[in-house]
């Protein structure tokens, strides 16, 4: 298997569920975002949504909470098999807009 970088880039919050990226690929996906940048008073959410089947509505499979500065950073989702959709999304719920850079691989 080889994992390879289906999209990456840095997402400046705006205290809206943002998409970080979607993929139609198939495969396993892991979402990797670094929060460095998080202060005392910031909370943001990370999403991982999934289809179940190729006319299913996409939902929530994974929904992470991240408050206050973080003592080990980089973070990622586990690891979610998606045959037909899968999207990222992070929102900031709490404190200032940042910049997070992220990725999506898949194996």
């Amino acid at each position: 298997m080889v994992l390879q970088v289906q999209v990456y880039g840095t997402k400046t919050t705006d205290g809206t569920e943002q998409t970080l990226g979607t993929s139609t690929y198939v495969g396993v996906h892991i979402v990797t975002v670094d929060l460095s940048a998080m202060q005392a008073g910031d909370t943001v959410v990370l999403k991982a949504k999934t289809k179940t089947l190729t006319g299913s509505a996409v939902a929530i499979f994974i929904e992470q909470t991240f408050t206050g500065v973080q003592t080990e950073p980089i973070i990622q989702t586990e690891p979610v098999t998606s045959p037909f959709s899968f999207t990222a999304t992070l929102q900031r719920t709490g404190g200032s807009d940042r910049a997070y850079p992220w990725s999506i691989n898949t194996v």
